[in-house]
């Protein structure tokens, strides 16, 4: 490869990384319906027409934003999934990941509440399908092994212990605002963070194992 078309290549994955950045940034704030391309173009200095060289058009910018953002995600999840030796660890290094990426990717809290708002159209209408099949799979089979060791409640159910494992981590960043005025506690300092991670670990696993 020639130094121009190296040269080429670096400009052109940096103006479409910027564009994804400005974009996430922009959509995370007033939604998809309430950001414009013109927004976008100037708050990334670049020509109206890289948008729809590189993306096509707002909509699909708009996808490529939500596929960024959840790819993130999936990153955090598989280095989670590495520590699966049992359930009281895969819980807690779920519980953990999620804390940590949930504080440090503000727009993908956003982002996600948006799409909530909007009825998931824009997920449903990407070519990327969310999928937390990775992540059932760990957990099914970490349950059935507790459950056949008599360890876990036979009743309980992979799907159902994810969304209280994504819901209970969510909150503290969804209603962060709300609930550190209405408590009187800020569930943004790091304290309060780590006293969350410790409390929704234990309860989760109080709740899903046989007492003795």
């Amino acid at each position: 490869m020639s130094l121009a078309t190296k040269t080429k290549t670096i400009k052109t994955a940096t103006v479409r990384d910027r564009l994804l950045g400005e974009a996430t940034k922009l959509f995370a704030q007033s939604g998809y319906r309430g950001t414009t391309v013109d927004e976008i173009v100037a708050a990334t200095k670049v020509n109206k027409r890289m948008v729809y060289h590189y993306f096509g058009d707002k909509e699909k910018l708009y996808h490529a934003v939500l596929i960024e953002a959840y790819r993130g995600l999936e990153t955090v999840e598989v280095e989670a999934l590495s520590h699966t030796q049992d359930i009281a660890t895969l819980t807690e290094s779920i519980v953990r990941s999620y804390f940590d990426f949930l504080a440090a990717h503000p727009e993908f809290v956003r982002l996600i509440l948006w799409e909530n708002l909007n009825d998931g159209r824009g997920l449903a209408q990407t070519d990327s399908k969310l999928s937390k099949d990775p992540m059932l799979s760990a957990l099914n089979r970490l349950l059935r092994d507790g459950i056949a060791a008599g360890s876990i409640r036979p009743d309980m159910d992979a799907r159902h212990l994810l969304i209280s494992i994504i819901g209970l981590c969510l909150v503290y960043s969804s209603n962060r605002y709300t609930l550190s005025q209405a408590l009187r506690m800020d569930l943004g300092s790091a304290r309060v963070r780590t006293q969350g991670i410790r409390h929704v670990t234990q309860l989760l696993l109080d709740g899903i194992k046989i007492k003795d």
